[in-house]
């Protein structure tokens, strides 16, 4: 007996030593059937066991495999692949598309998630290739030029910076026009996605039309962001992903700095116009013969950027996972300013029967930002650049003028020392729950519950050291406490009914909740007497305390409908009620719909064997949504506390408007999309946004108590069109090509203002509103200087003020704001936003480009006005196109003679479109004949990215990207650049 089970024993460890000698490296390189593009992300398993792996960045994958078994490639729109191992180590494989050639799955809002080539609605996906590995903390900023007619401006070099968002242009003269931000189904505040890792977000979705928009209603006007977190895929084996990238920052353009007088150049202006004579000059010269650059001082040089992410995925047929942590740590241009964010996730799939799947994803991230709070205007900041370039901020021993006085010639003090006597931190918490159950008790019927939470928790704290010597004694602190929670719940039906493969009929029904509720406490206290005694509770004097606390709910029912026959026509419709507690009690309701069709062209017998032609669709639709992107109280008459004559009263604090209701927008959409050549991918789309009812703040005379009341009125209208185009130039078995172009076109007018009014000039701003003509800048216009005299001279305006006059024959020399402000003609926002650039690869190389233009953007440069006044601001540094000043009888000049006050008009509107280089990445993937020798690493890669490498534009400011009528001191964009190495095992 002992024998024979010692032989088996032998048996089944030759058979096993047998099997494992045939298993050996297998890999190769997995790319779409459709353009040859490499496929990240692909589940790559072998059948009938637990083995896995999935491919890299560059489609790149390697697995441990014996002769005979069976590689099963999963990934989500592609068509399942089986392919059998041979005696080759060398397997590349190609994918096919789950429906047409240019198709891919993506979320249309409530229900499943959908094959494109099945979607009415105009969509564009961003995949996760996009948004991985770029050196900024905001995921919103990789869809800068990415996506057609979707503005991305960063309007400050803070890493902690929020952009801004816009969507075929700006919907609304006085509501919000910030596309709706969705986060896997649940809504959170466009400001929370700072506080979240851009490396655990799998694909960013944007809804553009009505028939994609429509279903959510109220909160689409301005279009729907949809973020898709990152999954574990069935049969994947745990893989884990470890990346650390390290870089420096620098400013995105030194070129307005650049523009600065140098000591020669300012001391020789200053003799010609007798403000020194030539001694004192000389005298100067001898003091300092060396300049210095104030920019490099204020605006630091290659601080570091760090960021490092973990995660682990995989899963079985039952349950799947995905676990992250991530740590990113940016440290800002100017004095006081950096960003550090800790953020960790874990998302959670599975399957707890046949029938019912359920969803748990917690999101949480704890960070610490400070800003640099000496930006505008100010002497220690904006304006820190007027300092007299032979002057330095160090002493005769090179140490740094730190806490021993102002800086010569400024009169400021160091900011590093202004950083350390006036500490200010906020830190926030974040924390985003989500969770659904789905059941499909019969073939085609989903019932789905879904539940979901933005929260946040954001604690400031800031004090000015009573041992500051700009205030010696009087310190004061302040503390601040804001907590933020929205809560979403939302239940749909859902029933997919299909005949034959040739009708597909799709109803969604549900129901969706949501609130919010804000609160805020704040005390502040002055008489600070000592550093070591900071603490509130140690102030002398001034203590103040502030309280807010602010609701909202939103209440929903929504239906969808989809129908689809022989795969070529398509049809959807949508309504949606929605109830908001924003408006006047009999005013809250307002109901939205859509209807929109698709034609896939390319199905017809007629274009079936066509072969250049791989896809052809037309698509359009019509539908409505509305806004409630306004403050939570406007409808109400509120009352709040007083005093007078040292006694304590009420008195009405807001006038409210009881009719107060929604801003409703209709917007009609036509477009195609096409493939060529099984290389070129055209989309274009027109569209028509027509906006009414809009809420904004109509001006009242003062006498009846208030100076604005919110009312719905006026109509704004947007035209124009979004283009996309993407070619693959070339395409081999180790090489691709492939450049694209986005482009999105928009033309505003303003159709109808309120009370009757053709136009109005919104105060201390510089834009104005104009019957006809879209948002425009209001100021007086230059006339240029007059070579007989010197002066500068203006326009004067013709009887109707919202239309420029420049009637060369009737001009003044005489300044008055009030006679001469007039319409510029020079429109407020830029018509044409976009982007262009390559993915390329060559082996295990790869190279990728981006570029982001802005063209008829303009900006009033206000800072000009400080840096070019010479006569103004005698005795600072100036930019040396004052130099072109008027001198005698006949001169031709930019400026007038000097004397004479540069004013706020024309003058300082200046172009600011700009072309900008946003990302570079260039990486190297080992190949797998390194990694072979050995079995912990599957892949590997090092990498380089860019950000805001360089920027082309004729604006004189720091950075014409701000999103602003204009720029006050601005802290500029910043430049980064960071190399990494990524490890999977």
């Amino acid at each position: 007996m002992k024998e024979r089970l010692l032989s088996l024993v032998l048996l089944y460890a030759l058979f096993i030593g047998a099997a494992y000698s045939q298993s050996r490296q297998v890999g190769g390189k997995v790319t779409s059937q459709a353009d040859g593009n490499p496929i990240s992300s692909v589940s790559i398993s072998i059948q009938g066991s637990n083995v896995a792996t999935q491919s890299d960045a560059n489609g790149m994958y390697s697995i441990q495999a014996s002769t005979g078994s069976t590689l099963v490639f999963r990934s989500i729109g592609y068509e399942e692949k089986q392919v059998k191992v041979g005696s080759s180590s060398s397997l590349n494989v190609q994918m096919v598309p789950e429906v047409g050639a240019i198709d891919e799955v993506v979320v249309v809002g409530y229900g499943s998630a959908r094959q494109l080539g099945s979607v009415v609605g105009s969509v564009v996906k961003v995949n996760r290739d996009n948004i991985s590995g770029k050196p900024n903390a905001n995921a919103m900023e990789s869809l800068q030029g990415k996506v057609p007619g979707l503005q991305v401006f960063t309007s400050s070099g803070e890493p902690s910076a929020t952009p801004s968002i816009r969507l075929d242009g700006v919907g609304s003269l006085g509501a919000s026009s910030t596309p709706l931000i969705v986060l896997d189904g649940i809504p959170v505040d466009a400001g929370s996605l700072v506080s979240m890792n851009p490396e655990d977000f799998e694909s960013i979705t944007v809804l553009r039309d009505a028939s994609a928009t429509s279903i959510y209603g109220s909160r689409a006007a301005n279009g729907v962001v949809y973020f898709t977190t990152r999954k574990g895929k069935a049969g994947e084996r745990a893989n884990i992903t470890a990346r650390t990238q390290y870089g420096w920052n620098d400013l995105a353009s030194r070129k307005a700095f650049d523009q600065l007088m140098n000591s020669d150049e300012l001391l020789g202006m200053w003799v010609d116009v007798g403000f020194v004579d030539q001694e004192e000059a000389d005298e100067i010269k001898a003091d300092f013969p060396e300049d210095f650059r104030w920019d490099t001082y204020y605006y630091r040089k290659n601080s570091p950027v760090k960021q490092y992410d973990l995660n682990v995925s995989g899963g079985s047929d039952r349950l799947q996972y995905y676990v992250s942590g991530g740590l990113f740590d940016q440290t800002g241009m100017m004095y006081r300013s950096d960003f550090k964010r800790v953020n960790l996730r874990s998302n959670i799939t599975g399957r707890l029967n046949k029938w019912v799947n359920f969803g748990l994803n917690l999101a949480g991230g704890y960070d610490q930002r400070q800003t640099n709070g000496w930006g505008t205007n100010n002497l220690n900041g904006g304006l820190a650049m007027l300092a007299l370039p032979w002057y330095k901020p160090y002493d005769a021993d090179g140490n740094e003028i730190y806490d021993q006085s102002t800086i010569p010639g400024l009169g400021a003090y160091s900011p590093r020392y202004l950083q350390d006597m006036n500490p200010s931190v906020g830190r926030n918490q974040q924390f985003n729950p989500n969770m659904f159950l789905e059941a499909k008790p019969i073939a085609g019927l989903t019932l789905r519950t879904q539940a979901g939470m933005d929260y946040f928790n954001y604690r400031t704290s800031s004090r000015r050291m009573p041992s500051y010597l700009g205030a010696p004694g009087l310190g004061n602190g302040s503390e601040g406490y804001q907590q933020g929670i929205s809560r979403t719940i939302t239940n749909t039906i859902e029933y997919n009914w299909d005949i034959n493969d040739q009708h597909n009929l799709i109803v969604l029904g549900g129901h969706e909740y949501s609130d919010y509720n804000f609160e805020s406490l704040s005390a502040g206290v002055q008489g600070l007497t000592d550093d070591r005694l900071i603490l509130l509770s140690a102030g002398t004097t001034g203590q103040t305390v502030g309280q807010t606390k602010t609701a909202y709910a939103f209440n929903s029912f929504f239906g969808r409908g989809s129908y689809a026959f022989a795969k070529k026509y398509f049809a959807d419709v949508t309504v949606r009620q929605d109830e908001s507690s924003r408006f006047g009690k009999n005013q809250r309701k307002a109901t939205f719909w859509s209807l929109g069709g698709k034609w896939e062209m390319k199905n017809e017998d007629f274009l079936r064997d066509v072969s250049w032609l791989n896809a052809l669709s037309l698509r359009s639709s019509i539908g409505t949504q509305g806004n409630a992107a306004i403050g939570d109280y406007e409808a109400l008459a509120t009352v709040g506390t007083t005093v007078y004559d040292q006694k304590t009263g009420w008195g009405i604090a807001a006038p409210g408007n009881p009719n107060l209701t929604w801003e409703n927008q209709q917007k009609f959409s036509v477009g195609f999309a096409a493939q060529l050549l099984d290389r070129v991918n055209l989309d274009f789309e027109y569209f028509n946004r027509n906006t009414t009812s809009q809420l904004i703040d109509v001006p009242y005379p003062y006498t009846s108590g208030f100076g604005s009341v919110l009312s719905n009125v006026g109509r704004v209208l947007n035209t124009g069109f979004n283009l996309g185009l993407s070619a693959t130039v070339l395409r081999g078995k180790d090489f691709a090509f492939t450049p694209y172009v986005n482009l999105g076109f928009v033309n505003q007018e303003v159709k109808e203002l309120f009370q009757g009014k053709d136009y109005w000039i919104i105060p201390n701003t510089g834009v104005s509103w104009a019957v006809g003509s879209p948002v425009e800048f209001f100021y007086p216009i230059q006339a240029g200087v007059n070579p007989d005299n010197g002066l500068m001279q203006w326009y004067v305006p013709g009887d109707n003020i919202a239309h420029a006059n420049k009637d060369p024959e009737n001009v003044t020399s005489s300044f008055n704001p009030g006679v001469l402000q007039q319409s510029t003609g020079i429109k407020r926002y830029p018509p044409f936003n976009g982007g262009f650039g390559f993915t390329s690869a060559y082996k295990g190389f790869y190279f990728n480009v981006d570029f982001t233009f802005s063209k008829g953007k303009y900006l009033i440069n206000n800072d000009r006005y400080f840096f070019a006044n010479p006569y103004n601001f005698i005795g600072y540094n100036q930019n040396r196109e004052v130099l072109d000043y008027w001198k005698e009888p006949g001169d031709v000049t930019k400026f007038p003679r000097f004397g004479q006050i540069n004013q706020f008009d024309s003058g300082l509107i200046e172009d600011a479109s700009f072309l900008r280089l946003k990302g570079v990445s260039v990486g190297y993937n080992l190949p797998k004949s390194v990694l072979g020798h050995q079995n912990f690493f599957t892949n590997a890669r090092i990498f380089y990215v860019g950000r805001n490498l360089m920027t082309f534009t004729k604006y004189l400011g720091p950075d014409p990207e701000i999103d602003s009528n204009l720029t006050l001191g601005a802290n500029p964009n910043s430049k980064q650049s960071m190399i990494g190495i990524e490890l999977q095992f």
